[in-house]
């Protein structure tokens, strides 16, 4: 199967990297030091709780260079996705799915849960609409990530998380479709995850976990052993982690979980959540999908959620005071 992996970054580069090591013809869209790395020496993966893989695909900057792909897996940052539109387009052939494997609320969000036609849209997510009016919610499969990686040089991940280390994928609709079916065969064969039959439920099952690490982490500099560790942090998580659960419930995705039970689960250990990564690095930082646009959609079903609110306003002040964030 031909698979291109749009936007080569660790979590790009740890599944590219075992479908490559599982025979499939995978290919990069990667720029910069990635890029130059990945083409000269190829991906090198660090597995915590298996055996290491180095692999040698295709990567490119110019995606029109690879052709039509069989599927291709999305896994740029949700506020990159509007510039990455023309070059998507040119991997696709007619039925060509796309799983758009990102942290947080997703473009496509009401497509197969609003009435045909009437679905309701994101503009945060998708400015313009060029996502739905170009490449068409239709293409989209849900692809939700559990597994922590970091880039220890170019092209080289390192895997943190032992245990499961899945993309699982899911139609928004909830069938199991001859598409959804025929891509769970071949990353089956690399142990991915299983087929979401509610992709949504996934999808909230992990936000409400970043939603309640994320600011927290950013604003203290903590890992997640260490919000664990201090009682009033903990508590803090476990709060943030009821309200998205009334979010996801006004949106139609009730989560029945307690929260305080949900927190134990949420592994990291030393490893610093994404967000926090982007901002010790300097990166510009995935707010919106993961607390912005939550937070709206809570204030639009009138949802109280005063403690999300406040993290909210102080993520993004402190984000706009380092130049990571413009909203």
């Amino acid at each position: 199967m031909k698979i291109c992996f749009f936007g080569a970054g660790a979590i790009g580069c740890h599944f590219a990297a075992r479908l490559a090591h599982s025979g499939e013809d995978v290919s990069c869209v990667a720029r910069g030091a990635q890029l130059k790395a990945i083409q000269e020496n190829g991906i090198t993966l660090d597995r915590v709780s298996a055996t290491n893989v180095h692999v040698r695909v295709s990567a490119t900057d110019d995606p029109s260079t690879l052709g039509a792909q069989d599927v291709v897996v999305v896994s740029v940052k949700g506020y990159a996705l509007a510039n990455a539109v023309d070059g998507i387009k040119t991997l696709l052939g007619p039925d060509t799915p796309i799983i758009f494997a990102q942290n947080g609320i997703v473009w496509w969000y009401f497509y197969g849960l609003d009435p045909k036609g009437k679905e309701r849209q994101i503009e945060a997510l998708d400015p313009g609409r060029r996502l739905w009016n170009e490449i068409g919610p239709e293409r989209a499969l849900g692809g939700v990530v559990y597994s922590a990686n970091g880039l220890v040089a170019p092209g080289h991940v390192r895997n943190t998380s032992p245990g499961r280390n899945w993309l699982c994928i899911g139609e928004p609709d909830g069938s199991m479709s001859e598409r959804v079916k025929s891509i769970q065969a071949v990353f089956g064969k690399a142990d991915m995850g299983p087929i979401a039959e509610d992709i949504r439920y996934v999808l909230w099952d992990k936000l409400m976990s970043n939603m309640a690490t994320g600011p927290i982490s950013c604003l203290t500099g903590s890992t997640v052993a260490e919000l664990q560790a201090d009682p009033r942090l903990h508590r803090l998580a476990t709060i943030i982690m009821g309200e998205a659960m009334a979010i996801a419930s006004a949106l139609g995705t009730p989560i029945d979980i307690d929260p305080v039970e949900r927190f134990k689960k949420t592994k990291g250990g030393s490893h610093k959540v994404s967000m926090l990564q982007d901002m010790e690095k300097g990166n510009q930082m995935e707010i919106d999908a993961m607390l912005g646009v939550p937070y709206e959609l809570a204030q639009a079903a009138g949802i109280e959620t005063p403690t999300l609110g406040t993290l909210v306003a102080l993520l993004k002040q402190r984000a706009r005071l380092m130049g990571l964030y413009r909203g």
